[in-house]
């Protein structure tokens, strides 16, 4: 009995120094940033990985962003993002450390493919269940109507995702209605994406860098929504160089402005896109059609400057509209504007913070005049302001804590109606 009670002793004790060792053990933190080395963009969804300890890695957040904390030692980090080339760098984790990188696109070789099977009962390795991510190169190798391209009608291809009906850009997401898509522009809710009655989105594919579409599961930080959740983030602007590119459609033609405010430390980027049918109508012998109005118009605004290695802002902003109107005897019009004001700060190694306010606005008005004496108005509105904070707690290799508060008001105008005394 006695020699059994020295042998259990022994085993705490054994048990209790191996927990000290792993609670006591010196873990390091090298935090950084991935970037495109071409144009200074951030890299959403870069992973980075250890070769020494097989299945630890992390991915980088909204704002390419990333934090790994590991024991001490030495160790081989691979940088991989989709198209772009891998990044191989030995380093030694003896204190906490920034290592930025900037990938270059992948050259255009075609290498062995490879097939591979997975047991059923293989180790889940994301949390993220129901995410689709696109990119504007996806968008834009889609077939799409009068050449433009278009997020929406590329989602609708996606499985679980159902058009709402053709020439329609709104969407059924696993049978649930378009209105419990929660649709957002750099965090800014969307209320009506489409133009020209349903048959194009509000989405420039020439200033948007990442959409992700949650089908199921959407995480906390939405504010939860029925049917499913499209995040759209636009591109930051080129910090390295100025560049313009647009292009001529069937129906519209668009321009794209950026440039570096300051070499990379800031950027800007400056979009915008019109249809011209109403130029045509005025050459119409009809004078109702020569009055007519038919066109919509997008402009995308966003800057970024880094103030420290700690600080960095974006300001970022959307005005849409659509215009359509017989003459003087029927008018009708709609529109969204969005504004989002986001700060990013890195509390300690593992801490990052993001300050977000955010308005956004949608309206329409409808207009009908028998005559210039008799003229009938009706308008509504919503109006949100929001002020968010979210933080993520990188706290380990194996957990990233994501926590926050989000404070909205909506004003609603249900409907306002303007009418002469007669």
């Amino acid at each position: 009995m006695l020699q059994k009670q020295k042998q259990g002793r022994l085993a705490l004790m054994l048990a209790f120094c191996l927990l000290s060792a792993g609670l006591f053990a010196q873990n390091y933190t090298c935090k950084g940033t991935v970037k495109d080395a071409a144009n200074g963009e951030d890299l959403i969804g870069a992973t980075l990985s250890v070769a020494e300890i097989p299945g630890v890695g992390i991915s980088t957040n909204a704002y390419g962003f990333y934090a790994l904390t590991l024991p001490k030692g030495n160790y081989t980090l691979r940088v991989q993002y989709l198209g772009y080339q891998t990044i191989t760098e030995k380093i030694v984790l003896d204190r906490d450390q920034t290592q930025n990188y900037q990938l270059g696109a992948a050259e255009n070789l075609l290498n062995e493919v490879q097939v591979k099977a997975e047991k059923d009962d293989a180790q889940v390795r994301r949390t993220e269940m129901s995410v689709t991510k696109l990119s504007p190169k996806d968008v834009r190798a889609v077939p799409v109507l009068f050449g433009e391209p278009d997020i929406l009608k590329t989602l609708q291809l996606l499985p679980g995702v159902k058009s709402a009906g053709e020439g329609n850009s709104g969407f059924y997401v696993r049978g649930g209605s378009a209105d419990q898509n929660l649709i957002l522009l750099d965090e800014a809710p969307v209320y009506n994406a489409s133009h020209l009655l349903g048959f194009f989105s509000v989405f420039n594919s020439d200033a948007i860098k990442d959409v992700t579409l949650y089908k199921g599961g959407m995480p906390a930080e939405f504010g939860g929504r029925t049917s499913s959740v499209l995040d759209i983030r636009m591109k930051d602007g080129n910090n390295k160089k100025f560049g313009v590119s647009g292009g001529i459609g069937l129906i519209s033609s668009k321009i794209a402005v950026e440039g570096p405010i300051k070499k990379e430390k800031g950027a800007f980027i400056v979009s915008a896109r019109r249809t011209y049918a109403d130029v045509f109508l005025k050459l119409s012998p009809n004078k109702t059609l020569r009055e007519s109005s038919l066109y919509f118009y997008d402009l995308n605004l966003k800057a970024n400057y880094q103030f420290g290695p700690n600080d960095r802002v974006y300001l970022s902003g959307y005005f849409g509209r659509d215009v359509f109107g017989a003459g003087n005897s029927f008018g009708f019009d709609w529109g969204n504007a969005t504004g989002t004001l986001r700060w990013n700060h890195l509390f300690s190694d593992r801490l990052f913070c993001n300050t977000s306010v955010i308005y956004s606005q949608y309206d329409y008005k409808f207009t009908v005049a028998s005559d210039s004496a008799s003229k009938v108005s009706l308008k509504s509105s919503i109006q949100d302001w929001n002020l968010k904070q979210d933080f993520s707690w990188f706290l380990n290799e194996h957990n990233n804590f994501k926590f926050g508060w989000n404070v909205l008001r909506h004003d609603f105008l249900p409907g306002e109606i303007k009418a002469k005394e007669d």
